[in-house]
């Protein structure tokens, strides 16, 4: 059917694929994809539908045969004229299979035919309106501004939401787990837009935005530094304390030698990984400083150095 999503490729599987493999499957999609670890909160939505239906025996048959396991969709069935059939609980099996029952003159449970057995199934005649279907209610999505420090030890913001549907302002406390990233999301199930005809609400989706530092970035778990460097320490090396993000120095080796651009590496010291165990590392970046003026006793080392260097810079 046009429109139908296929969700044996939304899952990577093969339509003979086993329960279990189906299942695998899904928690390795949903493990990336999930809005908490930075994924796409629509990919996420239709991973979800296709489990729901693919791991559900009931459903993936209905699927399989129609296309759809909404039993209001099936094709060349009664539908159009009214009548809501669920035949995964009739007891039934296909319709193909009562048809076939009524040309032997089969009953439902083993006796002639009777219409009342099939309505019976249908849950009544037809021509009766289809009682409206629940509808979750929509996701509300909200930014939330915090600093460097408080993403990098966590913290709780007070945050006031306006959800529209409700009778007014909600204040609440949003923990901000530490370590949390830029784009980064805390879900608050239930507290989105209130659902219809009997609908679960939606969720609550607080997005955090890192303020810029003026010392540090974020690339994940791992925290990006500048460190500027005279020409001497860059070309003879030297050991350089510098200030850590959760607040402490510590001191780093430079290589004799060191180029500018060059990223030196303190393992453990970036911020805690969400959901994880261990943290990233601090990532320091080399930015070779040279000065535009030079006294005089500089300017003499710098034209004996020229003068001892017999390798050339440039190969042409």
């Amino acid at each position: 059917m046009a429109g139908i999503p296929d969700y044996y490729k939304t899952l990577g599987v093969s339509r003979d694929a086993t329960t279990d493999e189906v299942k695998k499957a899904y928690r390795k999609k949903a493990r990336t994809a999930h809005p908490d670890a930075g994924g796409d909160e629509e990919e996420f939505k239709k991973i979800n539908e296709a489990y729901e239906v693919l791991g559900d025996e009931k459903k993936r048959k209905l699927y399989d045969q129609y296309g759809t396991a909404d039993a209001n969709r099936i094709p060349n069935g009664w539908g159009g004229q009214g009548f809501n059939v669920n035949m995964g609980g009739s007891g039934f099996g296909s319709w193909a299979d009562i048809l076939d029952s009524i040309r032997k003159g089969e009953g439902a449970f083993g006796g002639s035919w009777d219409m009342s057995d099939i309505f019976a199934g249908m849950g009544g005649m037809g021509g009766q309106a289809a009682q409206p279907r629940p509808q979750k209610g929509r996701d509300v999505n909200v930014t939330l501004d915090v600093t460097f420090d408080e993403a990098f030890r966590g913290a709780t913001k007070r945050v006031t939401v306006r959800v529209p549907g409700t009778t007014g302002p909600e204040t609440f406390d949003c923990n901000v787990p530490a370590g949390a990233v830029d784009n980064g999301r805390v879900r608050y199930t239930g507290k989105g837009e209130p659902g219809t005809n009997g609908g679960a609400a939606g969720d609550l989706l607080i997005t955090t935005h890192i303020k810029p530092h003026k010392l540090y970035a974020r690339n994940g778990a791992d925290v990006l530094m500048d460190l500027p460097l005279s020409l001497d320490e860059a070309v003879l090396g030297a050991n350089v304390e510098i200030p850590a993000p959760n607040g402490s120095r510590v001191r780093l080796k430079v290589p004799a030698g060191t180029q500018d651009g060059a990223v030196l590496k303190v393992r453990g010291a970036g911020a805690p990984k969400v959901k994880r165990t261990g943290t990233g590392d601090l990532l320091v970046t080399a930015q070779v400083r040279i000065p535009k003026e030079v006294n005089d006793r500089q300017r003499q080392a710098l034209e004996a150095f020229r003068a001892a260097s017999d390798k050339k810079v440039r190969s042409w």
